[in-house]
Parts: C-alpha cells; sequence; structure tokens
C-alpha cells in the first residue's frame, strides 16, 4: 500500500521498448540505477513500468541497446495537475474546501435542547452561551462536565442534565425537578374568619364550629368557623378549623384615559437588509437605505438543513418598518369599547378564582378624559385562616 501512495504521488507510466536487444535495454538501466517493474517480455519487445523521472533519463539507455521506446498509459498526481493546468480553480477550491472542513470541524455548528418543561429553551441557551456552548463555539477545549455543573448550579428547575457534542453538533438533554407539593404542616389550633364584607352564599366546612347562616351578612374580621368544639362529654377540644365560604363581595374600579391622545401604527412601507452568515462570520449581502423619521426593527434567520440538521449558514433578513403618529380624538363608543377590554382583563387576572355576579358600568367625559366607574359583585371564597394560643 505504501509503495503503490509513493508511486501514485511520483507519477509513472507504462511503456515498450521494441529492437533487437530489449534484454540489453535491461542490463542497462539496472547499470544505471533506474528502477523499473512489471517487466514482461514479448518478441523483440518488453513491457514494464517506470518513474516518470527516470523514464526521462533512459534516451542513453535505448539508444545503446538499441531499442525505441513508447508510452503506453501515464499514472499519478504530476499528470492529473497537468491535466488540469489550464482550469487551475479546480484543484485550488478542492484544497480550499478540505482546509475549511478541517477548520469548521472545530467547532459548534447547531445547539439543539430536549426535556425541557417549565423553563425556557431560550435561557437555557443563553447560559450555555456563557460558557461556550453556541454556535460558532470552539469545542475542542470545552469542560463538559464543568458546564453541566455550573449549568445547574445557575437554573435551579434543571435536576439532571448532559451535554453531548457529537461530531459538530452539540446535543443538550434535561430532566427538570419535581415539585414537592406544599403540605400544611401546622397543627395549631385555628379559626376561620372573615377577609372581607359580603353576604353568605355557601358553607362547605371540613373541620370546625360554623357561626354564621347562608343568606348573613358578614363584615370583615368575623368569625365564620370556630376551632373551638364542645364534645359529648361537655369539654372543649381545639381544633384546626379548615372551611371554603363563598359570599357575595362589592368591588369598585375606577379607571380614566385622554380622549386625544397620539396613535402609532405601521404604514406599511418596509426596507429589507440581507446579511449571509457563516459560524460567527456574517457577509452583507444588499445595500438598502431609508429615510425613516420613527421605525422599528425585527431580525429574521434561515439556515441550511441538511439531512435533518441544522447547519449555521444562512442568510439573516433585517427589516426596518416605518412608523407613523398621528393625533387620534375618541368617541365615547370607542371609549367604552377601551374600558370594556380593560375590565375582561381585570376579571381574568386580578380575580381569577371569582365569579361576577353583577356589573354596572358608567362612563364620563370630564376635562378632557373619560372616566369609567365600575361597581362589581363578585362571589368569591372569603374564608382566612388566624391561629390561637390555648391557654390553662
Amino acid at each position: 500500500m505504501l509503495v503503490q501512495l509513493i508511486r501514485f504521488f511520483r507519477g509513472y507510466v507504462d511503456f515498450t521498448a521494441n529492437g533487437k536487444f530489449p534484454e540489453r535495454f535491461l542490463n542497462i538501466t539496472s547499470r544505471y540505477g533506474i528502477n523499473l517493474w512489471n517487466a514482461k517480455p514479448s518478441k523483440h519487445s518488453i513491457n514494464a513500468s517506470m518513474y516518470i523521472s527516470d523514464y526521462r533519463k533512459i534516451r542513453l539507455a535505448a539508444k545503446k541497446s538499441s531499442v525505441k521506446t513508447r508510452i503506453n498509459a501515464k499514472h499519478g498526481l504530476p499528470f492529473f495537475v497537468n491535466k488540469y493546468k489550464p482550469r487551475i480553480g479546480i484543484p485550488i477550491g478542492a484544497v480550499a474546501g478540505i482546509i475549511l472542513i478541517i477548520v469548521l470541524s472545530n467547532f459548534i455548528w447547531s445547539v439543539s435542547v430536549t426535556g425541557e418543561q417549565t423553563v425556557s429553551e431560550t435561557k437555557i441557551k443563553q447560559v450555555l452561551s456563557e460558557h461556550g456552548v453556541k454556535t460558532g463555539g470552539y469545542k475542542n477545549n470545552l469542560d463538559v462536565d464543568k458546564i453541566e455543573r455550573d449549568t445547574m448550579l445557575e437554573i435551579d428547575e434543571i435536576g439532571w442534565m448532559s451535554v453531548n457534542l457529537t461530531g459538530n453538533i452539540a446535543s443538550i438533554e434535561i430532566k427538570e425537578k419535581a415539585k414537592k407539593p406544599k403540605l400544611d404542616k401546622s397543627t395549631a389550633p385555628c379559626n376561620v374568619k372573615a377577609k372581607c364584607d359580603g353576604v353568605i352564599t355557601n358553607i362547605k366546612a371540613k373541620k370546625g364550629n360554623v357561626q354564621v347562616k347562608k343568606g348573613s351578612g358578614v363584615a370583615k374580621g368575623d368569625l365564620l368557623v370556630s376551632g373551638i368544639i364542645e364534645t359529648k362529654m361537655n369539654t372543649l377540644q381545639y381544633v384546626r378549623a379548615n372551611a371554603e365560604v363563598y359570599a357575595d363581595v362589592a368591588y369598585k374600579k375606577e379607571t380614566s384615559i385622554k380622549s386625544e391622545y397620539e396613535y402609532t401604527f405601521l404604514s406599511g412601507e418596509k426596507t429589507y437588509r440581507n446579511r449571509a452568515f457563516l459560524l460567527w462570520l456574517e457577509f452583507p449581502c444588499s445595500m438598502s437605505f431609508s429615510s425613516y423619521e420613527n421605525s422599528v426593527f425585527s431580525e429574521t434567520s434561515q439556515n441550511v438543513i441538511c439531512n435533518d440538521t441544522v447547519l449555521p449558514l444562512g442568510i439573516k433578513t433585517s427589516t426596518q418598518s416605518d412608523l407613523i403618529s398621528v393625533e387620534k380624538k375618541l368617541t365615547k363608543s370607542e371609549a367604552e369599547k377601551i374600558f370594556m377590554n380593560d375590565l375582561l382583563l381585570c376579571e381574568a387576572f386580578e380575580k381569577p378564582k371569582s365569579r361576577v355576579v353583577s356589573r354596572k358600568v358608567t362612563v364620563s367625559n370630564a376635562n378632557g378624559e373619560f372616566h369609567c366607574q365600575t361597581d362589581y359583585i363578585f362571589n368569591e371564597n372569603i374564608a382566612i385562616t388566624e391561629e390561637f394560643s390555648v391557654t390553662d
């Protein structure tokens, strides 16, 4: 195998030597130290192979032995290069491609994360990027064990993780910690009291002595369920009262907005700028100019995908969109719609566990503003626990 490689790089020819004394030709070449192989004699000729550098030296030997030589075939790298010498870009491109592949094989091309549920993938990639695990990161000096430990210390929700560097792909596998249920370990006796004023609509007592009835009104701090129970033996037992007490509760919300305001929207005019990227390198592909007074920017990226592998090669497109600002004057009907959307958000996020019993909305216009006053009645659980101490 080694001999074949040497012959390939040096280049050799298959030739025929014709004449009366081909045996003498072999003797003379041997005397001159010229090496040949695969010698096959025939009538008044001999076929053999020889390095191209030696073939140029056999003219004197051929003359002394009265033979004529003719090349039958050419083999090896020198002939290949000479063949494509008019197309010098082909061998240069091949060499450059091999060098580029060798260089790029030392970097991370893409990062994928699997197993995340509550933790943001963006957050995980951001922390890993700080430790060198990112697109374009040099992978040969990464301490995988240290990266795993540091990442789990920074993101407390991760209970286990594995960083796998396979070729140019970094695959991150994680398992999140199981959340422990919150247990009420307190054993001190307590009462259930009202956290606000209301009218009782339903009582679900699990433990304790109920002190109110359905339909009765209560004030904030009133006792709803007592933690003191009288037993059949006429003795007192102190327990931890537990109950859900639902009541209709009055709630008032006031908001206001200006009747005139500046409204900003996208005009539809856009300017696009494309950049080709390879790992961390970026090259502009277009020259676009704009004169927008106000604008917003967005960016999208399209990577080249090969065999389901996302390569760090593609096009980034930056979009600049024109913004126009105009003075807007609200009508009462428009203001009512805005207030109604605000109220729906309030009911969804401020009172997610409450049920709307009634809603009275009053909208007025004064001093260049629309004012909204909403009188609610919510049905909600008003029970809160309050511990008490027992002394003999």
